[in-house]
């Protein structure tokens, strides 16, 4: 009961403005130290994982509206793996520091920077310029990891308006994965389908976002259907994580039809359509007359045109969804503070390991998140 009703007062307050205030004139801080270098990895020239490169930055003041952060540990999404390759929508620069995913702590702020202080505890959204409020494709020119450099690197440089402090309950490895996985669930599950007690929610995977969708989805007290072509997969999220039912995809193809099976012929009014185009006709069978499909990942449009069946007639309704805002991710970090979730971590790797995680990501064989420890 107070897990349940502690969500339903953190939604309360999604939209009421912005929070936090315009900066007011501060002077620089800064931590003292007199490093004069840091280490990162920038996507290098396009191609397999092994074309990034590990180099030395000159260590320079952080410029107006930013500050720079010693990073304690990164995430990996999914998107990452097509950014470190050097592509992801568009080219990116050899230059560029991948990741949207991290945390650590400040340690220099830019004159006129109030949000935060050095010795703060940070995380930071995708999207800095998406403070509350609708979505804009206006967002992207500045996002984390793929058009401004993001969290693999030991010295972060990032603008104050994407920052959320973090709380000291809410561990590093945890808080690394925030930002990308966990927050998109957090948008699909309770602004966008009001997620509460009793509702059936289809989460596909057991990657970043499916596993931060089971969490969530479950804090809310719902039922959770989940699909996988592992059975360990699907055991171990059954014995562990509570999930309610499980389907091979893999040993049954029309695996829509069985989750309506499954659920007693009423199919899941909450869908976490998190592989995209692809999955999107077996999701649509399995979603129930006036359930709400959210559509997160971007998987290629198949070759065979799809038929979409019963959207009409179940009156579907669908959105797509670009991660959060800063708002919703503030929401996010006092729930999680308040009931005491905590990511699944699939494995760790330290920060000269980067070649290393990506390829471990690249395979699928994980369940949950994958980290780096950056320092």
């Amino acid at each position: 009961m107070k897990r349940r009703s502690f969500v339903k007062g953190s939604l309360t307050a999604a939209g009421a403005g912005v929070l936090g205030q315009l900066p007011r004139e501060a002077v620089g801080q800064s931590a003292g130290s007199d490093r004069q270098t840091y280490r990162a990895w920038e996507v290098g020239p396009k191609g397999p994982f092994n074309t990034m490169r590990l180099v030395d930055r000159p260590l320079t003041p952080p410029p107006g509206g930013h500050v720079q952060v010693k990073v304690a540990a990164s995430g990996i999404a999914g998107r990452d793996r097509a950014i470190t390759r050097g592509w992801f929508l568009q080219d990116k620069k050899p230059e560029r520091i991948p990741l949207s995913e991290g945390v650590g702590v400040v340690t220099a702020v830019a004159p006129g920077v109030s949000r935060v202080e050095v010795g703060d505890r940070v995380t930071s959204i995708h999207f800095p310029r998406w403070v509350s409020g609708d979505w804009t494709p206006a967002n992207y020119v500045a996002d984390v990891g793929n058009t401004v450099d993001g969290w693999l690197t030991e010295i972060a440089t990032l603008s104050q308006y994407g920052l959320v402090k973090v709380p000291a309950s809410v561990d590093d490895a945890t808080a690394a994965t925030l930002s990308g996985s966990a927050l998109t669930a957090w948008q699909a599950l309770y602004h966008v389908a009001k997620v509460k007690s009793g509702d059936t929610v289809l989460s596909l995977g057991t990657g970043g976002v499916s596993s931060w969708g089971i969490i969530l989805a479950k804090a809310a007290g719902a039922r959770v259907v989940l699909t996988s072509s592992s059975d360990e997969k699907l055991e171990m999220m059954r014995e562990k994580y509570g999930v309610d039912i499980t389907v091979n995809y893999r040993k049954t193809p029309e695996w829509g039809q069985r989750v309506t099976e499954l659920t007693g012929g009423k199919g899941a009014n909450i869908v976490l359509e998190n592989v995209g185009w692809p999955t999107l006709d077996q999701s649509l069978q399995a979603a129930s007359v006036n359930a709400t499909v959210v559509m997160i990942g971007t998987g290629p449009r198949p070759k065979k045109i799809l038929s979409m069946p019963d959207f009409y007639i179940k009156n579907v309704t669908m959105k797509a969804i670009s991660n959060g805002s800063r708002a919703m991710m503030e929401e996010l970090v006092r729930a999680i503070d308040a009931v005491g979730m905590k990511a699944l971590i699939a494995r760790e790797f330290a920060f000269e390991e980067a070649v290393a995680a990506l390829e471990f990501m690249d395979q699928s064989s994980h369940v949950g998140k994958v980290i780096i420890r950056n320092s």
